[in-house]
C-alpha cells in the first residue's frame, strides 16, 4: 500500500532521484516539463507551417538547426505534444538507416508502423484508425450516419472511404487496402479473428512488405510468383501521398520529423534528402521537418552531400535555435522543479511549501544560480540543466551528511568544494558510452513501433558496424560487402552481406549473411532457395531471423530449402535467432557513432568542463568494453566463432510480479513520476533486502515498468541506464 506524502517521504525523494539527470529528449511523446516561453518564436513558426499545409494543397519543408544542446529535440517534443491535442499527426523518425535503394521504402515502413502501432490486436487504438474515421466524418462522406460499430455502420464507413478515394487515389491502388484495414479493425473489435488477420495483412502491404497468396486473398488480390508488394518507389510514394491527403481531410495534417539526420553517413543522408525532396514536390498537405546540428548540416550542404535543389526544398522554411538568456535558463529550472515537486506541494507538506515560498528554486537556490550566471550573457539549455544536476547532487550529499532537519534548517548550507576530475578520460568516456547504449536500446524497447522488423535495416546496421572493424585490431574480419537491393531485370543477391575472415590457421573463410523478416512462408521461400543454390561463393551461410516479432514461417518449398541448409552442419550453416533487443542494440550502437559524428555526444571531464567525444573515441570505447563482441551476430563475424544468440537466461525474481506492479502504481499515484532506481530503493527497503541484491531488484523494477508501459498503464522514458516512470495521463 502507498504511504501518504510526508516530509520524510519528500526527503527520501530528494535522496533517491534527480529531476535534472536527463538533459536531452529521448522520447518526444513523453511527459517531460517544457517552458512555453523558450524558443517561442520558432515554435510559433513551426505551428504555422503545419497549419499552412493543412489549409492549402501544398507540401512544405522546414529545416530546424542549431548548436548541440540548444533544444531542437525539445522543440519537436513540444510540437508532438501540441499535435496530440487534436491538431496534427506527427511521426517522429530517428536514426533512419537503410541501403540507398530502399531508403524510401524504409521511411514508409517506419511511418506506417508508427501510425498503426506494433500490436495487431489493438488497431482500434491506433492513429491510423482514428485518421480514417475522422476523414469520413469531417468531409461529410458518411452522410449523417452515427459512428457506431454495427455491421451496417461499418459498411457505411467503407463506402464513404471509397467515395473519398475516387478523388485522392484515382488509380484505386491504396484506398481498397486502407478500407481492408478500416473494416478489418472494426469487425475485429467485435470478436472476428479473421477480420483481425485482414487488418494485419493491410498494414503489411501499406508498410511495403511482401505478402504471400494467403495474405493477398485477405485483401481480395492475387500474389504473383514473387508475392504481392508495392512494385517500385512510385508505388511507395503513392501510399505516402494518400496518407497525407487523408490526414488533411481528417484535419490532422501529416508531419514527418526526420530528427538528427546528420548522424547518418553521407550516402544515407544523400538518399534520404533526395527522397524527401521528391515527396515534397509531388505530395499535398505534407510537412517534412529536417533537424540537425547547424555546423554539420551546413557541411553537408557545402560538400554537396545534400544537392542544392534538395536543400532549397527541405529548407523552404528555416528555423534556427539560439542559446537562451539567463532569465530563460531560470525558467527552465523552475519548470523542472515545479513538475518534480508538485505532488508534495499538493499534499501541503508544510516544510516544503514554506521553503518554496522563500525561494522558488528550492532546493537549488536562487543565490546559487545567480553566482553561476554571473557574467553570462547567454547559454545552452543543456548547460543550465547540467549545472542543476550537479547542484542537486550537492544537496543530496549535504542531506546524507547532516540529516533532514538540519539540512532544511541550514539550507542552502556551505558551498561544496568542486569534485575532483572524474577519473581517467577513457573511463569517463566508457561510462558515458555504456549508459547511452542502454538508453538507446531501452528507448526502442519502449517504442517498438519506431523500429519495425526490416531486413534491409538490419543489414545496413550490421554492415555499418562491421565495416569499421575490417582489418583492424584483433578482429578476424578482412572485408564486408553489402549487396545492392534487387533492381529491375536483375536477380536478387543470395545474401545481404558477404564477409571474408581469416582464421588463426591462415585460411580465408567467406560467409554469406541473409536477414529474413518475411511475414509469411511464401516470403521466406525464395531467399532460402537462393541460399541453398549459392554453393560457389561462400564457405558458410548465416540466416538471421527476428525471432521475437517475425519468427521463421515455412511452407512446403521453404521447409525443403531450410532442411537442405541444416544438413550442411553447424560449421557451414548457422541460424541465428535475433530477439528485439538484438535489433535495438545494433541500432543503439550505430546511433551513438552518429551522435559523435554530428558533435552531439559530450562528457564532463574534468568536472565542470564539457568536451565532445569523437567517433574514433567511441569506437575505441567499443573495443575496450568488448561491446561489439557482446552482440551475438557481430561476434560471429568478428571472431570466426559460433555463438548461440537470443533469449534472456536471467532467472525470474523471487517476488510476486503482481506485488511489484502494485508497488509501482501505488508510488506513482501521488507523484508526477519517479526514476526506476528510486522505485527499486523503496522496494528493497520494504523487503529488507541486502544491498548486494539491489542490481537484481533494479532490473526487476525496470522490466515490470516496461510491461506496464506496454499495457498503457504508465509512460516510461529511457534516461541513461534508467527509466523515468509516470502514470498515464499525468503531465
Amino acid at each position: 500500500m502507498s504511504e501518504e506524502p510526508t516530509f520524510e517521504r519528500f526527503l527520501a525523494a530528494v535522496r533517491g532521484t534527480n529531476p535534472f539527470r536527463s538533459h536531452r529528449i529521448t522520447d518526444v511523446g513523453g511527459g517531460e516539463a517544457t517552458v512555453e516561453s523558450i524558443h517561442k518564436s520558432a515554435f510559433t513558426k513551426l505551428v504555422r507551417v503545419v497549419q499552412d499545409a493543412a489549409k492549402e494543397p501544398i507540401s512544405i519543408g522546414a529545416l530546424l538547426i542549431g548548436a548541440p544542446g540548444v533544444g531542437k529535440s525539445h522543440l519537436l517534443a513540444r510540437l508532438f505534444q501540441w499535435a496530440g491535442e487534436d491538431r496534427a499527426t506527427v511521426v517522429y523518425l530517428h536514426n533512419i538507416l537503410a541501403s540507398p535503394e530502399r531508403m524510401l521504402r524504409y521511411v514508409l515502413n517506419a511511418t506506417v508502423s508508427d501510425l498503426a502501432g506494433h500490436r495487431g490486436s489493438d488497431y482500434t487504438q491506433s492513429r491510423l484508425y482514428t485518421v480514417l474515421n475522422r476523414a469520413v466524418i469531417r468531409t461529410g462522406a458518411l452522410k449523417g450516419r452515427r459512428m457506431m460499430t454495427g455491421p451496417k455502420e461499418i459498411e457505411a464507413r467503407k463506402e464513404a472511404l471509397a467515395r473519398l478515394g475516387a478523388k485522392i487515389d484515382p488509380q484505386n491502388a491504396v484506398i481498397p487496402v486502407l478500407n481492408a484495414f478500416l473494416t478489418g479493425t472494426s469487425h475485429a473489435s467485435l470478436g472476428d479473428a479473421g477480420a483481425e488477420k485482414r487488418a494485419q495483412a493491410a498494414v503489411l502491404w501499406l508498410s511495403g512488405e511482401t505478402l504471400g497468396p494467403d495474405e493477398a486473398r485477405l485483401l481480395d488480390q492475387a500474389a504473383g510468383e514473387d508475392g504481392l508488394a508495392l512494385a517500385d518507389d512510385a508505388a511507395v510514394e503513392r501510399v505516402l501521398h494518400v496518407l497525407a491527403h487523408l490526414c488533411a481531410l481528417a484535419e490532422l495534417p501529416l508531419v514527418l520529423c526526420l530528427d538528427q539526420i546528420d548522424n547518418l553517413d553521407a550516402e544515407a543522408v544523400r538518399a534520404l534528402m533526395s527522397y524527401a525532396h521528391a515527396l515534397l514536390d509531388r505530395a499535398k498537405h505534407l510537412v517534412v521537418i529536417v533537424s540537425g546540428v547547424k555546423q554539420s548540416m551546413l557541411s553537408l550542404r557545402t560538400g554537396e552531400v545534400i544537392p542544392a535543389a534538395a536543400w532549397d526544398r527541405i529548407a523552404e522554411r528555416i528555423l534556427e535555435l539560439h542559446m537562451v538568456s539567463p532569465e530563460e535558463a531560470r525558467a527552465i529550472l523552475e519548470g523542472r522543479l515545479d513538475a518534480a515537486l508538485s505532488g508534495f506541494e499538493e499534499k501541503e507538506i508544510e516544510e516544503l511549501n514554506a521553503a518554496r515560498k522563500r525561494d522558488r528554486l528550492f532546493p537549488l537556490g536562487s543565490g546559487w544560480l545567480e553566482r553561476r550566471l554571473d557574467g553570462v550573457q547567454e547559454l545552452r539549455p543543456r548547460d543550465a540543466i547540467l549545472w542543476a544536476r550537479d547542484r542537486w547532487e550537492a544537496q543530496q550529499d549535504r542531506l546524507a551528511a547532516v540529516g533532514g532537519k538540519r539540512w532544511l534548517k541550514e539550507w542552502p548550507g556551505p558551498e561544496r568544494e568542486p569534485k575532483e576530475p572524474g577519473g581517467r578520460l577513457e573511463d569517463v568516456i566508457d561510462a558515458e558510452v555504456k549508459k547511452k547504449l542502454v538508453e538507446g536500446t531501452t528507448r526502442r524497447r519502449l517504442q517498438q513501433a519506431s523500429l519495425p522488423p526490416d531486413e534491409d535495416n538490419l543489414a545496413s546496421l550490421t554492415h555499418h558496424l562491421l565495416a569499421r572493424c575490417a582489418g583492424k585490431g584483433a578482429s578476424t574480419l578482412l572485408s564486408v560487402e553489402h549487396a545492392t537491393a534487387k533492381r529491375r531485370g536483375k536477380a536478387a543477391p543470395a545474401h545481404h552481406l558477404v564477409a571474408k575472415e581469416k582464421r588463426a590457421d591462415g585460411v580465408i573463410v567467406t560467409t554469406g549473411v541473409t536477414f529474413l523478416c518475411a511475414p509469411s512462408g511464401h516470403g521466406a521461400r525464395l531467399p532460402l532457395q537462393r541460399m541453398v543454390e549459392d554453393t560457389k561463393h561462400t564457405d558458410k551461410r548465416i540466416l538471421v531471423t527476428d525471432e521475437e516479432r517475425r519468427p521463421l514461417r515455412l511452407g512446403g518449398a521453404g521447409k525443403a530449402a531450410y532442411d537442405a541448409l541444416c544438413k550442411l552442419g553447424r560449421q557451414r550453416f548457422l541460424h541465428l535467432h535475433l530477439d528485439f533487443a538484438g535489433h535495438a542494440e545494433l541500432d543503439s550502437l550505430v546511433g551513438l557513432l552518429g551522435a559523435a559524428r554530428s558533435h552531439d555526444l559530450e562528457i564532463e571531464h574534468p568536472r565542470g568542463q564539457y568536451r565532445k567525444v569523437t567517433e574514433a573515441e567511441v569506437m575505441a570505447s567499443f573495443e575496450r568494453q568488448s561491446l561489439l563482441l557482446a552482440h551475438p551476430l557481430l561476434r560471429e563475424l568478428l571472431t570466426e566463432e559460433i555463438v548461440k544468440g537470443g533469449g534472456d537466461s536471467t532467472p525470474p525474481p523471487a517476488w510476486d510480479p503482481q506485488q511489484t506492479r502494485e508497488h509501482i502504481m501505488a508510488e506513482l499515484s501521488w507523484r508526477l513520476g519517479l526514476m526506476a532506481k528510486e522505485l527499486a530503493q523503496i522496494f528493497a527497503s520494504r523487503k529488507k533486502l541486502h544491498e548486494r541484491r539491489f542490481p537484481e531488484v533494479w532490473s526487476h523494477i525496470k522490466k515490470t515498468a516496461q510491461a506496464l508501459h506496454d499495457e498503457g498503464h504508465v509512460h516510461a522514458t529511457a534516461t541513461d541506464d534508467d527509466l523515468f516512470v509516470q502514470l498515464r495521463g499525468k503531465k
